[in-house]
């Protein structure tokens, strides 16, 4: 499949507010430009119990959030319902991810410290933010607490906590209709890997930008995951996919799926082989041309998508489009709203917007 076709997604991914990217209330920025770094993982020891409570799964929960400035409390929000998907990673810890409002980064790590309690912390930008998550459970209702701390200040940002049951089936909300998808800017190639090469594999597609995608079952799972190799065969982006598209000018959307409910999120990955956005959360993504590309989130209180402008380092050049187009010789057509009103024109590659004349 040479272009990804237009998919039904039910439910929209928002990190915690200490740790997401999201432009809040600002409907467009101006030359906004941050690049967004890997997490560090902090290790917390288990504690060796043998009692299980199962974390796994999915929780309706409702949250109530507040935000601090120089360690005073200066608002407080309560959000609608939610829906919390906890999942195990290979090597034993827990991630969890909530839905729906908005994108961002995925919660800390959490790992098992008592029969029925979960904890974890992360750093973020670089060494400057500490971000602490604590999850209780007892008779399947389930409480989360997390706080984010300016690090060199020691002093407390943000605080979120959520209470709420499992439960048994995916949580219902507004479906939308989306579309993920490439613009073609090059011819794809229609060269296919060598016979015995391919045979290594469940399924395998044709090269484009030298990169061919390949399926596999893991073991111990019964579904497809894809990834990537180059002519020699060499993985070059990981195996673990629900879905891919081909590459085109160094770019490829890939997405994941998250949950019992099977909640489909997308991200970007390059042909050198990182994975351009640090999680695959995103509710749309374009791949725009000319090494940019757009990702596409919900907003819970706009009808619709909001995008942002990215290159292939994660760099933000611009946020909260209406709508993005391909890069052709250097700009593309944009629209945003401001004030009530629908502004259309160009935006070039440094996040310049240039008005269409009245």
């Amino acid at each position: 499949m040479d272009r990804v076709h237009t998919t039904a997604i039910s439910l929209t991914a928002i990190a915690f507010v200490g740790l997401s990217l999201s432009p809040g209330n600002v409907t467009h920025g101006a030359k906004l430009r941050t690049i967004n770094t890997p997490h560090q993982r902090a290790n917390l020891a288990y504690d060796g119990s043998n009692q299980t409570i199962d974390l796994n799964g999915e929780w309706r929960v409702k949250c109530a959030e507040k935000t601090y400035k120089n360690g005073i409390l200066i608002s407080t929000k309560d959000s609608d319902e939610s829906l919390i998907v906890a999942e195990t990673d290979k090597d034993g810890s827990y991630q969890l991810y909530k839905f729906p409002r908005g994108f961002g980064e995925a919660f800390p790590r959490l790992r098992k410290i008592a029969s029925n309690q979960y904890s974890g912390q992360d750093t973020v930008n670089g060494i400057t933010t500490l971000v602490k998550q604590n999850v209780d459970i007892e008779n399947e209702k389930i409480i989360i607490r997390q706080t984010t701390i300016d690090a060199p200040s020691n002093k407390t940002e943000f605080e979120v906590s959520c209470s709420g049951v499992r439960i048994q089936s995916a949580l219902s909300l507004a479906t939308s209709s989306i579309e993920t998808a490439a613009c073609k800017t090059e011819p794809t190639t229609k060269e296919r890997a060598d016979p015995k090469l391919a045979a290594r594999y469940k399924a395998i597609r044709p090269f484009s930008d030298g990169l061919a995608a390949v399926a596999q079952v893991p073991r111990g799972e019964s579904n497809l995951k894809w990834g990537f190799i180059d002519k020699s065969g060499k993985v070059v982006i990981p195996i673990i996919y629900d879905v891919v598209a081909s590459f085109h000018d160094g770019l490829a959307v890939v997405g994941k799926s998250y949950g019992r409910g099977r909640n489909l999120k997308w991200g970007v990955v390059e042909k050198l082989g990182p994975q351009v956005t640090p999680n695959v959360h995103y509710d749309a993504v374009k791949i725009l041309g000319e090494g940019f590309a757009a990702v596409g989130y919900a907003r819970g209180d706009r009808n619709g998508l909001r995008w942002n402008l990215i290159n292939r380092e994660n760099t933000t050049i611009q946020y909260g489009f209406d709508d993005i187009g391909c890069f052709v010789n250097g700009r593309a057509r944009a629209s945003y709203t401001a004030g009530g009103v629908v502004r259309k024109g160009f935006i070039n590659k440094v996040g310049d917007f240039v008005a269409d004349e009245m």
